[in-house]
């Protein structure tokens, strides 16, 4: 794997977190070195940063003052840790999707793959806009949408694009339109004569996944199953329906998306529950929870990656009680039942169709 970025005489090392076994995998990309070559001669020192998510932007940008508008927990700490990593003291200013910012001058978007996340990004930017600001989108050309050109001109007049450089390239936006309203971009889901809501950019945003559905028409909770984790909690589906089943039940809630907690507070809103935005479970009470329960993820961005769920397991074996009970649902094609059996004393098959299956492991 590729740790060393040599750029203008410098070498900086940079690595990913969570750590990745796969070695074709680098902390940054061609689209944000070519944000960075643009931006690099321009006089502006207040730069806000969105989905730097290994922090290639907040070292090269170090002796600027950067505001970063963070999603994930994830993100945090691997920019926290390339940071150290090349001596540069961490003057990172942190701000979510949902914080108002301070003036915008110019920004740097690395383009994400959800266009709902792009959408809430220029929102807010668009905010805290004046007539000189300046947006710098990268994007990989493979992944290029006519959508990206669609939303930017919600918010933007004048839009440019720059030829490719290494199979990257920049939609440029300038002059904010004026009198654009903005609304909370929040989607409403309908479940069970009910709904849910959730902010632009968690995932499945126009209805509840059908693998989560799958695994909640096949999950019944005991009634000595109080103390209820939800890993990789979503918007707080899995939640939600559970506590109908058992209003009593004291309910936490881990999520690497801090979109996806804000939407899980919404709709758990007057339950005994804990929120808390966590790439891992490392800083929970071991031997704590009757039951857990996820759809753990496999996607991220562009990339299938079954490390970090694979990593979770573990860790939710060591929070499990002595008997304990852990229920997942996951794709068929990806084998979790292998590792599964590594992992757990007892693992069963308690639901399959043509594309999931819902698994119940106990410690």
């Amino acid at each position: 794997m590729e740790h060393q970025l040599k750029l203008e005489n410098k070498t900086y090392n940079l690595q990913r977190y969570p750590k990745t076994d796969d070695n074709s995998l680098k902390a940054w990309s061609n689209a944000e070195l070519l944000a960075f070559n643009y931006i690099e001669e321009k006089n502006t020192d207040n730069i806000h940063l969105f989905n730097d998510r290994f922090g290639v932007w907040n070292c090269l940008l170090s002796n600027k003052n950067t505001t970063t508008i963070w999603t994930y927990a994830s993100q945090q700490k691997a920019i926290e840790q390339n940071l150290l990593l090349n001596n540069i003291i961490n003057n990172t200013n942190f701000k979510t999707p949902l914080n108002n910012l301070n003036i915008v001058d110019l920004a740097l978007i690395k383009i994400p793959k959800s266009l709902e996340l792009f959408e809430l990004f220029l929102q807010q930017i668009h905010k805290a806009s004046n007539n000189k600001t300046e947006v710098v989108c990268c994007f990989m050309t493979k992944y290029f949408s006519e959508s990206y050109l669609k939303i930017a001109q919600k918010y933007f007049n004048n839009l440019t694009q720059t030829k490719a450089w290494k199979k990257a390239r920049l939609l440029i936006l300038n002059e904010p339109k004026n009198n654009i309203e903005s609304n909370k971009l929040i989607n409403k889901i309908d479940w069970k004569n009910s709904y849910l809501q959730q902010y632009y950019g968690v995932f499945s945003s126009k209805k509840i996944d059908i693998g989560t559905q799958f695994l909640l028409e096949n999950l019944k909770i005991k009634e000595n199953e109080v103390n209820i984790l939800d890993v990789a909690s979503g918007n707080g589906i899995i939640a939600f329906d559970i506590v109908k089943q058992n209003p009593n039940i004291k309910l936490t809630l881990v999520d690497d998306f801090n979109l996806a907690i804000e939407s899980s507070k919404i709709n758990l809103k007057g339950f005994d529950a804990n929120f808390i935005c966590s790439e891992n479970l490392k800083n929970l009470i071991k031997n704590s929870f009757d039951l857990i329960v996820s759809n753990p993820p496999f996607h991220f961005e562009y990339e299938n990656n079954i490390e970090i769920a694979l990593s979770l397991f573990k860790e939710v074996k060591d929070c499990l009680k002595e008997n304990g009970r852990f229920v997942l649902v996951y794709n068929k094609h990806l084998n979790y039942k292998t590792h599964l059996n590594i992992i757990f004393s007892k693992t069963k098959e308690i639901a399959v169709n043509k594309k999931f299956v819902v698994c119940e492991c106990y410690k």
